[in-house]
C-alpha cells in the first residue's frame, strides 16, 4: 500500500473541531496547531476516508473547484502535517 493511501494521525496527536476552526494537539512536545475552516474539512475527510485521492475527490465535489487546485492545497496541508511528524 502506498503511503498516500493510508493517512492516519500519529497516536500522540489529538484532533478536535472547534468550528469554524480545528486544533491539532501534539502531546509529545506539547504544541497546538490551529487550522482554519479548510484545514478542518480536510482533517475530517482524512479521518473519514484515509486517502489523499478520496479527500481530493470529496473536496472537488463539495467546492466545485478544479482537482489540480484542490490537490495542491491538500498536498500543502499534508506536507505541513508531515513536517511536524503528525502523520503515522
Amino acid at each position: 500500500m502506498h503511503k498516500e493511501d493510508d493517512l492516519r494521525l500519529h497516536p500522540d496527536i489529538l484532533f478536535r473541531a472547534v468550528p469554524p476552526e480545528g486544533v491539532l494537539v501534539d502531546q509529545r512536545i506539547p504544541s497546538v496547531m490551529v487550522i482554519n475552516e479548510s484545514g478542518l474539512r480536510m482533517m475530517e475527510l482524512i479521518r473519514e476516508m484515509g486517502s489523499r485521492e478520496a479527500v481530493i475527490r470529496a473536496l472537488v465535489e463539495e467546492y466545485e473547484a478544479p482537482a489540480d487546485v484542490i490537490g495542491a492545497d491538500v498536498d500543502a496541508f499534508l506536507d505541513d502535517l508531515r513536517s511536524r511528524d503528525m502523520l503515522s
